[in-house]
């Protein structure tokens, strides 16, 4: 049955795939991305350490091949999953699943790559097809693996230019300048942020879900496209290649994109002595603001223009660690910004995408270092008052709410004395529905409709259906609620809308109470984006009560994010701290299942 049951999905996902050539096909101005993605396990060293921890990568390497394309191109993505089977039937660990983070697939949910909502995992010796197009959205995403901690490795760029004069592809015989709106520059860089422990994955995964879990550990190191150096001093060059070096040309204009593929930290990005100035967010385009660092948190992303109008040396491309509490905030992620003569080798076609030259006899480069704030002067919001929308704020976030869900995350210790994270009361599990997705369960017209027998709580939460059904063309506002116990830390989270982007329109302090808070609107120039990150802002009114210090969790910040439902599918929002998620601060949108395309007979 079981064996039917996966020849079956299967089955429908080739239809569905035959469906969308053949509708893609009767449009032939359409251009078509193709790109082959074969998960293989193999054992690494990307930072030239002692430890070689055998993980999962796509075609051989890490981080994954770029996916490129123009706004308003077909991507198509196979997936080949060629790892072994597990030998215990049941075991799940080599199963595989790639979100496509930030596009937000108008018309293709199926493709979001989110296990047990939007498809069934892909087994070992499976393929699975993602294919959509790119609707009125362009900019700087990226891909990861959402099974596990498999996105330590498993994750790769996104770029989708604005138009041809932003492809540099169009540009490589042209000295003519590469353009995205009103802004013009020579080339551009791709800067991927990930984390490395030095542990294999699974077991990594094994500790986060077990009884003996108690704190998240701190990476071993940051990598910086793929790699970076553990220990300068022990290390052996040879086995890695050293750090990324990134080559430029004086007096020009470039744009980087910076990724947070990270899956904890939040970290603090900059260039010695280069101001960066932002010109994008997550795929939404901004007036120019020019700061000396960037906060980048798991999930999200930037472009900035860098002008190298410096001496010709070398700059290091440092990061820190934001919002880490009692944990020392410098880290080994560390790259070489490098100013070539202007006939070096930083030719025009290495000047435009990422660029993997090393330095291998150099353990200790002689580099201009960056500076960074101090801890003390890290402050809840970081900049996000001060950066606008290009265009202009959008006219939605003044209008009336729909409706507003709270979502009110606590951790608990659970009687097996592992740690899960409630979501109000409820820790999500991506496996709930283990014999078909629930997106499956819609098409084939097998799922009860939302409210069925009254089960829809205050808050929104259908019991039955374990998701928040919302309907078409709601204004939807989320509140987001972080809590901490008191005495202990507060958190920051970055929270990740699926299918949508959002807009942050308020934050506040401790507890968000509707009644006293709902008509706040306190962020000046809301932008549209996927992440937003919930910042530890306490009430101390709230840690005790007539003298009485309270030791219930109690509000410690809360940020209100708003979505338009144009995008009828099932859509995870969660922490992309990936533990987090993992523990189950995450829930699911049901949106305007009644929209969702049937499958056929």
């Amino acid at each position: 049955m079981f064996l039917y049951a996966v020849y079956f999905l299967a089955l429908i996902n080739i239809q569905s795939i035959v469906a969308q050539k053949t509708h893609y096909a009767s449009q032939s101005n359409l251009n078509v991305r193709y790109y082959e993605f074969n998960i293989t396990q193999k054992s690494i060293n990307p930072d030239c350490s002692d430890h070689v921890s055998p993980v999962f990568l796509i075609n051989g390497q890490m981080p994954g091949p770029t996916i490129n394309a123009v706004q308003g191109d077909v991507v198509r993505v196979l997936i080949r999953n060629q790892l072994a089977p597990m030998p215990r039937q049941g075991d799940h660990r080599h199963n595989v699943a790639i979100h496509f983070h930030g596009i937000r697939q108008y018309g293709t949910v199926h493709s979001d790559g989110v296990p047990y909502l939007t498809q069934m995992p892909t087994q070992p010796g499976e393929e699975y097809v993602h294919e959509f197009r790119i609707v009125n959205q362009a900019g700087t995403y990226f891909y990861h693996a959402h099974i596990g901690m498999q996105e330590e490795t498993v994750f790769g760029a996104i770029i989708v230019y604005e138009s041809k004069l932003a492809d540099p592809e169009n540009n490589k015989e042209s000295s003519s300048l590469l353009k995205a709106g009103p802004y013009a520059y020579h080339g551009e860089r791709t800067i991927l942020l990930s984390e490395w422990w030095h542990r294999p994955h699974m077991e990594f995964e094994k500790f986060l879900m077990g009884s003996k879990f108690n704190f998240i550990p701190e990476a071993d190191s940051i990598l910086i496209n793929g790699h970076t150096l553990h220990d300068s001093i022990k290390a052996t060059v040879a086995q890695c290649g050293g750090y990324e070096l990134v080559p430029v040309k004086p007096n020009r204009t470039y744009r980087f994109r910076v990724i947070g593929a990270t899956a904890f930290r939040t970290l603090g990005f900059a260039i010695a002595r280069h101001n960066l100035t932002i010109i994008e967010v997550d795929g939404e385009l901004t007036k120019p603001y020019t700061v000396n660092q960037l906060e980048v948190a798991p999930g999200q992303r930037f472009s900035v223009l860098l002008h190298t109008d410096q001496a010709l040396d070398d700059y290091s491309i440092q990061v820190v660690r934001r919002w880490s509490d009692n944990v020392a905030r410098p880290t080994n992620g560390l790259a070489i910004l490098q100013y070539a003569q202007p006939s070096g080798r930083a030719n025009e076609s290495e000047s435009r995408g990422i660029v993997r030259l090393k330095k291998p006899a150099v353990l200790e480069p002689p580099l201009i270092k960056a500076q960074f704030e101090k801890p003390e002067d890290e402050v809840p919001y970081w900049r996000w008052s001060n950066i606008e929308p290009l265009y202009g704020v959008d006219p939605v976030v003044y209008k009336p709410a729909t409706r507003t869900i709270k979502l009110r995350s606590v951790d608990q210790r659970m009687p097996d004395n592992t740690t899960r994270w409630l979501v109000n009361g409820i820790a999500f599990s991506e496996e709930h529905s283990k014999d078909s997705p629930i997106l499956h369960e819609i098409k084939s017209n097998r799922r009860q409709k939302p409210g069925f027998y009254d089960t829809i709580t205050k808050n929104g939460y259908d019991r039955n259906l374990g998701t928040y059904p919302i309907n078409h063309f709601d204004i939807v506002d989320i509140v987001i609620q972080t809590t901490h116990k008191p005495g202990e830390p507060c958190r920051s989270h970055p929270w990740h809308t699926h299918g949508h982007s959002h807009w942050e329109i308020a934050h506040g302090k401790g507890e968000y109470v509707h009644e006293r808070d709902g008509e706040i609107q306190n962020v000046k120039n809301p932008i549209q984006k996927d992440i937003t990150m919930i910042y530890p802002s306490i009430d101390p009114d709230l840690f005790e009560n007539n003298g009485t210090r309270r030791e219930a969790p109690v509000g410690c910040g809360w940020s209100k994010i708003r979505l338009i439902a144009d995008n009828p599918g099932v859509w995870a929002v969660h922490c992309h701290n990936t533990a987090h998620m993992l523990m189950g601060m995450m829930v699911a949108l049901e949106e305007a299942p009644e929209l969702i395309p049937r499958y056929s007979n």
